[in-house]
């Protein structure tokens, strides 16, 4: 079940695109989340060195400024005369001590403060007042101001009863030993706060660490400092990670020049990986969504277009005997083009049976009925057996011509051309059967087919709108241009024939404006009314006649004749005469393919500003024409051509108004070379095979049919009795009732025989 479920082409060939799809996506997901994760990092390390530099530079300002306020301290009168009181004034000591309760009221971050006098032994503590060295509170401030060191205006950490502070130590003199010191005592932890915040979580650490790795600023974590300081040492430049036993910090760090300090802003990596992990994962997620809904639709798409493949291709392995048909090795498309072979094939075998005894009947009644007018007495009686035209209240006639017919046939082989028009027949039928309209197709040979249509007088309206679709379904399904005419409406015994003539030439109008419409009998009225009358019009005939023969040269001279006649003419009934020779000649030549590019005959006439310049033209359209004519053919397209013309005698020997000169005109060819071509080709002439073709097709219908002896000669072409009676005597040397006498009694074997 499984492998007959793969085998669906729609399901192979959803798996491919879904296959490719992923191909594609995977890796392009993949850089892009590898590229935004480089970029994320790279803009997160960017902005943690902006904080380290900016805290180092906040650090360098507020150390500044407790500096400089010391300096300030250090210069205040008050405290200046109490180092120089050599007189143990109460005052100065006094007015000191509010001096120096002063400064520590104005700035926070000092917690304490010492004057010391080496000289008197004496400390202006801010919290114990003026007290003699032995009963100061922190020796180990005096001990380092006894030791003499050059640290002028730099901190130092320093510790007073287990409390961390930074000391600032200024001495009167920096540069060698003095008596006077101010000490100011900065609180680290109302420090950190300013510089840090007043909270650093969890996933961060920001300390200050000195030279030798002491810490000055930041919670303490001894493994992550020591580390710190270790791989600072040997770092090369301002980041660099320090990995822990569970933990991987990203640290960077900036310089505090003045202090040589070094403040180390650590992130724990998972913090800055954190947020690019969300949008991977994300990523992932939304492409996995994306695949899912693009497969969905491939799935869908693949078995909306291929599913009617594969039923097709069952359909084709059930119904034609197919090679390995049981087999199912081969994939859908293989089904369906070795089908479509065996349709073809078919469709030739059914080419050649066509002829079968109904269909023969069918086109033999239409066919007399169009070209005698009437149908006679037996073919109405099969008109209204077989058909519903009889029934109708009116009976209209169009005719689809078959546009660029020279293109046409260069394009397509005769077979092809006959199963073309067959195509054009149907969807004729099919759309007006659809209107409910009563329609019996015809194709009369040459470049036209016939749709007899039966309906109500009132029905004109409609049928142009369905000739109209014919045309347009024929466009677009065969690539076929066609030009459509219809008649009026008619009774069902009006004579046809010149019906049929009138609409045939009705399709011819559209040279004069090259209008894709649906012609009307109101449309040539209206066209013949401005026709000017011989005596006064420009006469084509001995032009068409002189190219017909294939002598150029005489054609052009006759043209120039036919010219002068219209140069002292108005402008106006110039370009009339004109459009009226114009329009003859090219319908007396409309299969060629010298006149397939000419569109409407007004605009033709309207791009030329001289007489002479049009004049130029029409020459060399009447030389292309000639010249077209006498061109010699190849012996293979003579052989093709001969075939043609076998095979449209044997469409249309029923009209006895055929000719080797209408023959002759359907193919755009000259009669005396359609009559030598024919001769060297068949070594019988064309008018004699056309005879013995009719007498073929009389002794066939005298064995096979119970029609009269004239009823047959009519079906069969012959014009009139005598002429009948002498060509089957030439031929069989006996009348038409003794060969029914004779051959009718032992059937098909005497008659084949006789053939």
């Amino acid at each position: 079940m499984i492998k007959l479920f793969f085998k669906k082409t729609y399901i192979r060939t959803f798996l491919f695109l879904t296959g490719i799809l992923i191909c594609s996506i995977i890796p392009f997901v993949y850089f892009l989340s590898a590229e935004f994760s480089k970029y994320s990092m790279l803009e997160v390390r960017g902005n943690s060195q902006h904080e380290a530099d900016n805290l180092a530079s906040k650090a360098e300002t507020i150390l500044g400024n407790l500096r400089a306020y010391g300096l300030s301290m250090y210069a205040d009168q008050n405290i200046q005369n109490w180092y120089f009181n050599t007189r143990k004034d109460p005052l100065v000591d006094h007015a000191a001590l509010v001096a120096q309760s002063n400064f520590m009221s104005t700035d926070p971050l000092i917690s304490r403060s010492y004057l010391i006098n080496l000289k008197d032994s004496l400390v202006v503590d801010s919290k114990a007042g003026i007290v003699p060295f032995r009963s100061f509170a922190d020796p180990g401030m005096l001990e380092r101001v006894k030791v003499f060191r050059r640290q002028y205006m730099h901190f130092f950490n320093h510790t007073l009863n287990g409390a961390d502070s930074l000391a600032l130590l200024l001495p009167a003199t920096p540069e060698k030993p003095s008596d006077f010191y101010l000490v100011l005592l900065i609180d680290k932890s109302q420090l950190s706060r300013l510089l840090f915040g007043e909270t650093v979580s969890s996933e961060q650490n920001i300390v200050v660490l000195d030279e030798n790795g002491g810490l000055i600023l930041g919670k303490p974590d001894p493994g992550l400092t020591d580390r710190l300081y270790e791989k600072a040492r040997n770092r090369q430049g301002e980041s660099f990670q320090v990995r822990l036993p569970k933990q991987r910090w990203f640290v960077n760090t900036a310089e505090l020049s003045f202090e040589n300090w070094t403040v180390y802003y650590s992130n724990e990596y998972r913090i800055l990986t954190r947020h690019i992990d969300s949008y991977k994962r994300n990523l992932i997620a939304y492409t996995l969504l994306l695949l899912g809904i693009v497969s969905a639709l491939f799935f869908w798409s693949s078995r909306r277009s291929l599913r009617p493949l594969m039923f097709l291709s069952e359909k084709l392995r059930r119904k034609l005997p197919l090679p390995d048909s049981a087999s199912g090795s081969k994939p859908d498309i293989q089904w369906i083009d070795d089908g479509i072979e065996a349709l073809l094939t078919n469709v030739e075998q059914l080419h050649a049976s066509m002829r079968n005894h109904s269909e023969l009947f069918r086109t033999e009644a239409l066919t007399q009925w169009v070209l005698h007018g009437t149908p006679g007495i037996k073919n109405y009686e099969y008109i209204q057996r077989q058909t519903r035209l009889a029934s109708c209240d009116a009976l209209y006639l169009a005719v689809i011509r078959i546009d660029a017919y020279p293109v046409f046939c260069e394009r397509y082989d005769f077979l092809s051309r006959k199963l073309i028009k067959y195509a054009i027949r149907n969807i004729g039928e099919e759309v007006l059967g659809a209107g409910s309209f009563a329609s019996e197709g015809l194709d009369m040979g040459g470049d036209h087919l016939v749709l007899l249509i039966g309906g109500r007088k009132s029905d004109a309206d409609s049928l142009q709108t369905l000739l109209q679709e014919i045309r347009e379904q024929t466009m677009r399904i065969l690539k076929v241009e066609t030009t459509a005419a219809i008649s009026n409406a008619y009774d069902i015994d009006a004579n046809i024939r010149t019906v049929y003539d009138h609409i045939y030439e009705l399709t011819m109008l559209r040279f004069l404006n090259g209008e894709r419409r649906i012609f009307l009998e109101s449309d040539y009225e209206a066209f013949m009314e401005g026709y000017p009358v011989a005596s006064e019009a420009l006469d084509p005939v001995d032009v068409i006649k002189t190219i017909r023969i294939g002598r150029p040269e005489t054609a052009v001279a006759l043209l120039r004749q036919q010219m002068k006649h219209i140069q002292e003419m108005p402008y106006r009934d110039c370009k009339l005469y004109l459009t009226y020779f114009t329009y003859d000649l090219l319908k007396s030549f409309n299969k060629s393919s010298v006149i397939q590019e000419v569109g409407s005959i007004h605009h033709l006439l309207d791009r030329y500003g001289t007489l002479a310049e049009f004049q130029a033209w029409l020459e060399c359209i009447v030389v292309g024409l000639a010249a077209e004519i006498d061109v010699p053919k190849s012996p293979t397209r003579k052989e093709e051509i001969v075939q043609e013309i076998k095979a449209y005698v044997d469409d249309n020997l029923h009209d006895n108004q055929l000719s080797v000169e209408g023959i002759a005109d359907n193919f755009s060819l000259s009669a005396g070379y359609i009559r030598q071509l024919f001769k060297e080709i068949m070594t019988v002439s064309l008018a004699e095979y056309m005879l013995q073709e009719r007498v073929e097709r009389v002794k066939a219908k005298l064995i096979s049919t119970p029609l009269s002896v004239m009823e047959i000669a009519d079906q069969c072409g012959f014009m009139s009795k005598g002429h009948f009676f002498a060509a089957f005597k030439k031929y069989t040397d006996l009348t038409p009732k003794q060969y029914r006498e004779l051959y009718g009694k032992t059937g098909g074997e005497g008659a084949s025989a006789t053939g």
